[in-house]
């Protein structure tokens, strides 16, 4: 079919029994195994990492490609004892990361406190849900004794203290290995600086995403299972998507944000990336929670999913106006939609109308640099494109943040009344597939937010209305670059977006270990 052929991938209508496309196209799922049917149940992948199950048993120097359930139950069986886990781990990112930059920091005190859990008793480490598991954290999170460098040059000074998620991490029993680059003060949706960039291992002359892209492509090469990002216009979930792992940007108020009473003002939120759902599950019960000095504290828990047959909306609409997606990610989301109602959930199309003007995320994210650069040991070393932004946030009246504020809070509103007639909502995470790495350190601020817009379109405005919002894998494209749908959920229903999450990890297979790299 020639590119003037390409039927619109927008008509696409659900009724309640059947389902009728005009898309012009074979909408089954293609599992990673290269044969097409509705559901698949795929176990863990060995060291070939394609996804397919090849009924292989895993020897002990495999266990860094487990899951982190797995991997912790190993570890509290004496498989194999953390400090040499840890050790294997360090080995690995060495190896590894020299062709990725993934990692800005491997902690010399790792090995350490990997010894300490090894001489724990037998009950507590049963009682430790993350007992063991290597975990890896951006730069914008204190770990004590480690400088908190907001992925730039700014801070010299280590901190005195762990971040409230790095705390609840290390209660649980992980073991924090180092620290992942990120875009300064988490500012754009590329991970690039004046110290290089991090590179895509599905296809190294590709964008790994941001700005918490270092934590992706450590979970993706498998030199972690799991790592923390952070989310402010969709900082977790586009560096998942684009390197086929799964990211979760959790409700607002749901994480501490501890030491700072907000990130972005109503904006950001700390959230964990892995290669299956079960680790998102397993790390934000352990991360979630709050302290007396957040700002933002989810009103009601969530309470646990039941129905086994969730109200599925999906739509292609952005709601930045003048953004389409292309054919390929319109299509990505119409199978997967198909995918859910074979599988007996009711699926409708949804049209999106989205509230407010981008100037309500702007102004926070403004005002969030400006809050961070006054904080920092060395405001002079950021970015010319983050001192712009901390200059118009100081020339902006105070008024102008409050009717943001005010806004955010009509939108989170709306966005409620939405999800009492949906569970989920099925929608692009980004309008096309990563283009090159982009350079962007030493770029102005208005050639970063033209650059950002159209990346960040389905992702930064679900940051201001507050929901629940997670990458997931959801095939690969001929040319091997990794294919996600991003599901969002009513807000405190984390559960509910987990839930529809796991029905299609059942369809799709588990994400795989992307080694050796792709590309050059």
């Amino acid at each position: 079919m020639s590119h003037q052929e390409r039927p619109s991938p927008a008509v696409a209508v659900f009724a309640d029994s059947e389902i009728v496309l005009h898309l012009g196209v074979d909408l089954s799922v293609r599992t990673p195994c290269g044969d097409a049917r509705d559901r698949i149940t795929v176990r863990a992948p060995g060291p070939e990492h394609d996804g397919c199950d090849h009924g292989r048993v895993l020897r002990s120097d495999d266990l860094l490609d487990l899951t982190a359930t797995d991997l912790a139950a190993r570890l509290r069986s004496g498989a194999v004892p953390v400090a040499e886990l840890t050790a294997a781990a360090v080995r690995r990112i060495a190896a590894r990361d020299v062709r990725l930059a993934a990692f800005a920091e491997v902690r010399d005190e790792a090995a350490r406190e990997a010894a300490a859990l090894d001489a724990l008793p037998a009950e507590e480490k049963a009682s430790l849900p993350l007992f063991g598991v290597p975990v890896a954290v951006t730069q914008d999170m204190d770990v004590a004794g480690s400088v908190t460098t907001f992925g730039g040059r700014t801070m010299t000074t280590p901190a005195a203290a762990d971040a409230e998620v790095v705390r609840r991490l290390r209660a649980a029993g992980a073991v924090i290995v180092g620290k992942t680059h990120m875009a300064e003060f988490g500012h754009g949706p590329h991970t690039e600086g004046p110290w290089g960039w991090t590179s895509n291992p599905r296809d190294l002359g590709r964008s790994a995403g941001g700005s918490s892209g270092g934590s992706a492509v450590a979970v993706a090469s498998g030199l972690v299972p799991v790592a923390l990002g952070t989310d402010a216009d969709g900082s977790i979930r586009i560096p998942a998507a684009w390197t086929g792992v799964y990211g979760l940007k959790p409700s607002r108020g749901l994480v501490s944000t501890s030491p700072h009473r907000t990130i972005w003002h109503a904006l950001g939120q700390h959230g964990p990336l892995a290669r299956s759902v079960a680790d998102l599950r397993a790390v934000v019960d352990v991360i979630a929670g709050n302290v007396d000095t957040d700002e933002y504290r989810l009103v009601t828990e969530p309470a646990e999913y039941e129905s086994a047959r969730l109200r599925v909306g999906w739509t292609i609409s952005a709601p930045v106006p003048g953004v389409t997606a292309d054919h390929a990610s319109a299509l990505t989301v119409a199978r997967a939609a198909h995918a859910l109602q074979r599988a007996g959930h009711q699926v409708t199309a949804k049209p999106f109308t989205a509230h407010g003007t981008p100037l309500t995320s702007l102004v926070q994210a403004d005002a969030g640099i400006r809050d961070t650069l006054r904080t920092v040991d060395h405001p002079d070393r950021a970015e010319t494109r983050n001192r712009q932004a901390a200059a118009i946030a100081d020339r902006t009246p105070r008024a102008v943040l409050r009717r943001a504020l005010a806004e955010t809070d009509r939108i989170a509103f709306a966005s409620a009344l939405a999800f009492k007639r949906l569970d989920v909502l099925l929608t692009p995470v980004t309008p096309a597939p990563p283009g090159p790495v982009r350079r962007q350190a030493h770029a102005g601020l208005a050639a970063t937010r033209i650059g950002s817009t159209r990346t960040i379109a389905y992702t930064s405005y679900w940051n201001i209305a507050g929901n629940p919002a997670l990458s997931v894998p959801a095939g690969t494209a001929d040319s091997g670059l990794p294919r996600a749908v991003q599901i969002v959920g009513g807000t405190g229903r984390d559960d509910v977006v987990l839930a529809c999450a796991e029905a299609l990890a059942e369809i799709y297979g588990p994400a795989t270990i992307a080694w050796p790299p792709h590309g050059r």
